[in-house]
């Protein structure tokens, strides 16, 4: 039980298990696997504690990608026909906020300088260059972020867009589709609308970068949850500032951020291989599941 301060607010904290399961029809031998599974700290979440573990036993190494990311390597010695990466963790809380959050009005177009204009440029280039024109028509026709005076409403009016305009489809197959792809369809998974908000706010000139982690939902507290993408945009006075174009709004407590990247595979939560006989089959089967409590405080009597 951790010991509290008198009169500090003890932080809601949020307990979430991850869990994915590859089953092979013969036994296979592992390459090294690279997990994007820790949550990112800072001032708004602290991690609490974390425990990760793989069947067959794996040895762990930990580094910081140039994203600073963490990120595990998982080597394997012992083949198998089963693979069991499960991670757990606790982390606190940021308090929530009263009322409706009021919408962000930035400058545009997009205000940066000095140092801020240098580190933002990865962040600028399109993952789909080709489609940038296309892009800009359907912003323009949108009406999104109507001017209100030097300053518009730009990025929570394009999340709750984008929220009205695709259909949720929780896609099973991997990778992401092309914005345009997603326009047409009228209909994507999270990280598809992640990188349509994306490529959008690139082509306004804004950086831009896609979000890997966790959101707690109705199905992740029965235990039937999924990974979870949104995007962030800097903003100059805000910083990055995440935006959650599947639920039309900006992020929230419930988010949990795992891996960032200007691309979205740069933050895949499990990437790695197998050698075997030729001729075996897989299943993939994941799990992911929250619970949030309140720590106990322990109230110190004064001298």
């Amino acid at each position: 039980m951790e010991i509290l301060d008198a009169g500090k607010e003890a932080r809601e904290r949020l307990h979430l298990v991850h869990e994915t399961c590859y089953t092979y029809s013969q036994p296979v031998q592992f390459t090294p696997h690279r997990l994007v599974l820790r949550p990112r700290e800072g001032h708004d979440v602290h991690l609490r504690f974390m425990n990760l573990e793989t069947t067959p036993v794996s040895k762990i190494r930990w580094y910081r990608d140039i994203l600073d990311n963490s990120i595990a390597v998982a080597e394997f010695s012992e083949p198998a026909k089963e693979l069991i990466i499960r991670s757990e963790f606790v982390i606190g809380l940021p308090p929530a906020l009263d009322g409706e959050q009021p919408r962000i009005l930035v400058p545009y177009p997009s205000q940066l300088e000095g140092i801020d204009e240098l580190a933002a440029v990865p962040f600028r280039q399109f993952t789909y260059p080709a489609e940038i024109g296309r892009l800009r028509r359907w912003f323009d026709d949108s009406g999104v972020g109507a001017t209100h005076g030097a300053l518009r409403p730009i990025f929570d009016d394009l999340a709750a867009w984008i929220r009205t305009s695709i259909r949720y489809n929780r896609r099973e197959e991997s990778g992401v589709q092309s914005p345009v792809e997603t326009i047409q369809l009228s209909s994507g998974s999270c990280r598809d609308m992640a990188v349509l908000m994306i490529e959008v706010s690139r082509s306004l000139g804004y950086p831009a970068r896609f979000v890997s982690g966790y959101m707690e939902s109705s199905n992740s507290k029965v235990g039937r949850g999924s990974t979870h993408a949104w995007a962030e945009i800097y903003l100059p006075d805000h910083g990055w500032t995440g935006f959650d174009p599947s639920i039309g709004s900006r992020i929230g407590p419930g988010h949990v951020a795992v891996g960032v990247s200007h691309h979205p595979r740069g933050v895949m939560p499990v990437t790695g291989g197998y050698t075997g006989p030729a001729g075996v089959t897989s299943l993939l089967k994941v799990s992911l599941s929250t619970r949030r409590f309140l720590p106990q405080v322990e109230q110190h009597s004064q001298p």
